[in-house]
């Protein structure tokens, strides 16, 4: 029995000391070439009306309930939801720069909770824009370190596809006049 209990003991400790040396945030980008204008790919990511369109987590789940305020392109534009399969939680607009960058705070509140920045950079190419998307978070002691290690394997793939959806989206629709670009 006392074996069984210093066992015991052995694997809580190393539970918890393992995530002292994991990393306490994680990164990562996915990137893709885009044949629009930075300011017409902008307009589809700051407008989460367009977001919903093709957004990879709308896509898994269209019959949750979703919530859009604010004005879009803006501080304060929100978009929030509620789903069996995608959870529940918000990505609310933080910074813009028009054509060039959008931040935004991305709250996760159930299965768990937990707050990292949603990144967006639009580079002008000579065929278009390089669009990255890129997500930022930090991983809580002990249990979201161990999430840490997975969370680009589970996620890359959900960006890889959001962003082939958007360059499918914004590739589709007429080319801007040129005074709706300058939005």
């Amino acid at each position: 029995m006392k074996k069984l209990l210093y066992f015991v003991c052995g694997l809580l400790a190393l539970f918890l000391i393992i995530p002292v040396f994991l990393p306490s945030r994680v990164t990562f980008s996915r990137t893709t070439e885009i044949h629009k204008t930075p300011q017409e790919v902008f307009n589809l990511v700051a407008d989460f009306n367009y977001y919903m369109q093709w957004n990879p987590w709308s896509q898994l789940e269209p019959t949750a309930k979703t919530t859009i305020s604010g004005t879009p392109k803006e501080p304060g534009h929100n978009w929030s939801w509620v789903g069996q399969e995608i959870g529940t939680g918000s990505l609310t607009i933080e910074k813009v720069d028009p054509g060039k960058s959008i931040e935004s705070r991305l709250e996760f509140k159930d299965p768990m909770e937990a707050v990292a920045k949603d990144l967006w950079s639009f580079e002008p190419t000579s065929a278009g824009t390089k669009v990255t998307w890129t997500y930022a978070g930090d991983m809580s002691y002990p249990i979201g370190r161990y999430f840490g290690l997975a969370m680009e394997g589970q996620l890359g793939p959900d960006f890889e596809k959001g962003l082939a959806n958007i360059k499918t989206l914004a590739e589709s629709m007429p080319t801007m006049p040129d005074s709706a670009k300058a939005e």
